[in-house]
């Protein structure tokens, strides 16, 4: 043990320093450098699992029902209407004053004279005069009739009296030049449908080999999803047709 105490200083520093020779073996071992221990701390919830359990917090007692025999064994509906704006007739009469009109109004009366839970006086009923009831009995309609009529905004009107000669010049149109001239142009010049200008006039054979050749330059860029997509489109349009679906 002395020739380890006497060594140099340099060799020992990184376990322990240097003693004296006479030292004893006790305070050798009490001197040799120990393994660091980590402070200790609070384990965290560090996975899902802890964090659900936490979770799981049991409803409060006054929100069970002791009284097993109230809660229903079957089906139930709950009637949960939805919110809407609210409208003077469906006030409560608990919210309104006795003074109120709206407690002797004969609407209210006829809305809710069938109901269970308001109860109207006929005193109260028949306290409304005579005048203003003959007066809201003139003021409404007798009969459908007697409501305005009201019509369909109509943008683009049609016009069912083409003649022959309008006939005529919207073929020449068309042939001259079927591109400013579309069916769509056609239809608004002469106030008739679209249709109407497709069973009339037809384009001339280039212009439609045109048109068709843009449409097949189209479908050539299609991938496989939009091919079959579209083939499977026109095979449900056959199948309507047919009655089939």
């Amino acid at each position: 043990m002395e020739a380890i105490a006497t060594r140099p200083a340099a060799a020992l520093s990184c376990c322990c320093r240097v003693l004296p020779s006479g030292t004893p073996t006790t305070r050798l071992a009490l001197l040799r450098p120990t393994k660091p221990t980590l402070p200790s701390g609070t384990r965290q919830k560090s996975s899902s699992a802890r964090t659900r359990r936490a979770l799981r917090i049991p409803p409060h007692p006054s929100f069970l029902n002791s009284n097993l025999d109230a809660r229903p064994t079957g089906d139930h509906i709950i009637f949960n209407p939805p919110a809407s704006a609210p409208s003077v007739y469906h006030t409560p009469f608990k919210f309104l004053p006795k003074s109120d009109p709206r407690r002797r109004a004969n609407l209210a009366s006829a809305l809710f004279g069938s109901s269970t839970t308001i109860q109207y006086n006929n005193t109260t009923t028949n306290s409304s005069s005579p005048e203003s009831a003959g007066t809201a009995a003139a003021a409404a309609p007798s009969s459908p009739g007697d409501l305005p009529v009201v019509n369909e905004l109509d943008l683009h009107p049609t016009n069912h009296s083409v003649t022959k000669e309008d006939i005529e010049q919207m073929r020449a149109l068309r042939l001259a030049d079927p591109v400013t001239n579309s069916v769509q142009a056609l239809a608004e010049r002469f106030g008739c449908s679209k249709l109407f200008v497709m069973m009339c006039c037809q384009s001339p054979r280039e212009h439609r080999d045109k048109v068709k050749a843009q449409e097949e330059a189209v479908k050539a860029r299609w991938g496989p999803r939009r091919t079959a997509a579209r083939e499977e489109r026109r095979r449900r349009w056959e199948m309507v047709l047919n009655g089939e679906i």
